[in-house]
């Protein structure tokens, strides 16, 4: 059994902890995950606060052990139903037990302990790391950031997404933040998205749009002459994932969440500050943020790893994936093209070329590799700028 003082490391706010100790009567494949999931109460509402918690803790335990997380959902709600009950599962997650639950400052703290199976890789291309690139996130409707002068909190959070990638999971990489901000909504997605993954050697662009970060003030009911008017704010965006080589848009999830806004009225916030991350509202967004990156991360783990010819000699290929992907001698890979054909109504369709031999990888380097047919027949035909892949 984990010592109970474990327990406190891990009510750091906005933060979810994971301790796990062998359990030696199980197979070696079996641990115990003890995680703590965090949520702001918002409005008084406990119950929805302890369901938000208690599912982030039981996701992130299942994340951390490489267990699926397809049942989170009723497993949360099993365990909702009696604080004392005690979950068995088949499969991937044998017990799962809710050890407790702290509510302190608006901010509730669930504690769960896990027996947890973790599955073998599903997919060889989750051994790869797939790099991902963006741009500051803008925000939709400018004159909501007014309001508190946050208008800094889209690059902020740009900045804030990629530590918490970096730490939250190590099949993806945030590698590059272009230094400006880019209205996704008017541009042609697919040429920018393109673009900025060429010039960022990545292989997906994620675009994310604050949609909303509206205050609403209201005074609280009932006469208390200590408590004047209170506020919530909004924190709603759209994270997005686009394949770099086509420009095709291949995720796309909405979020949407409240947290008081514990700020006056005429101060302006600085939204990079210890004083606004440690706020509830700060809590609220590196919850969501941490949200969209699991979510991401269980959508884009089997999406095939791709690369680009970088060069062409002496029947070999230099290609744009290496050691800082995961890329090791031996590996196997596909060749293939894009080509954009039209049909007889001039409508735009993508086809995908394959090469009919499979390439080897021979040598490895920091962001390149060197690979050729595992055949070793010639590679006619291959230009720079095609494609390999790893399914």
């Amino acid at each position: 059994m984990l010592h109970p003082s474990l327990n406190s490391l891990c009510k750091i706010a906005g933060f979810i902890c994971l301790v796990f100790a062998m359990c030696m009567a199980k197979p070696a494949k079996a641990a115990w995950f003890s995680a703590s999931g965090q949520a702001v109460i918002v409005n008084g509402n406990k119950e929805q606060a302890r369901k938000q918690a208690t599912q982030e803790a039981i996701k992130q335990a299942l994340l951390f052990a490489g267990a699926s997380v397809r049942s989170v959902q009723q497993m949360t709600n099993g365990l909702l139903m009696d604080e004392h009950l005690e979950i068995r599962a088949t499969g991937e997650v044998n017990t799962i037990q809710l050890i407790d639950e702290i509510y302190n400052d608006g901010i509730v703290t669930v504690s769960i302990r896990a027996d947890i199976f973790a599955q073998d890789t599903q997919c060889s291309a989750a051994d790869y790391t797939k790099k991902l690139s963006t741009t500051y996130f803008p925000i939709q409707f400018h004159a909501q950031a007014s309001d508190g002068q946050i208008q800094a909190l889209g690059k902020v959070s740009a900045i804030k997404f990629q530590e918490m990638m970096g730490k939250l999971t190590p099949n993806m990489e945030l590698s590059h933040i272009d230094p400006y901000v880019f209205d996704w909504h008017r541009a042609d997605i697919s040429k920018q998205a393109k673009a900025l993954a060429q010039k960022s050697n990545t292989q997906y662009v994620l675009n994310v749009v604050i949609n909303n970060v509206s205050v609403e003030r209201f005074t609280p009911s009932g006469f208390n002459p200590f408590k004047g008017e209170q506020s919530i704010r909004s924190f709603d965006f759209t994270v997005s994932l686009i394949n770099g080589a086509t420009g095709e848009q291949l995720y796309s999830q909405d979020y949407e969440s409240i947290a008081p806004w514990e700020f006056e009225f005429t101060r302006a916030v600085d939204v990079s500050s210890q004083s606004f991350w440690r706020s509830q509202y700060g809590i609220q967004v590196q919850k969501m943020i941490q949200k969209s990156i699991t979510d991401l991360e269980e959508f884009a783990v089997c999406q095939p790893t791709m690369g680009r010819v970088l060069a062409v000699a002496n029947n070999q290929l230099q290609i744009n994936l290496g050691r800082t992907h995961q890329v090791q001698v031996g590996d196997q890979l596909t060749l293939f093209n894009v080509k954009q054909i039209s049909d007889t109504f001039g409508q735009q369709y993508r086809q995908f070329v394959l090469h009919p031999t499979t390439l080897v990888v021979r040598q490895v380097y920091s962001d390149t590799a060197t690979v050729e047919a595992s055949d070793r027949s010639l590679l006619g035909n291959v230009q720079a700028n095609d494609y390999v892949a790893r399914q």
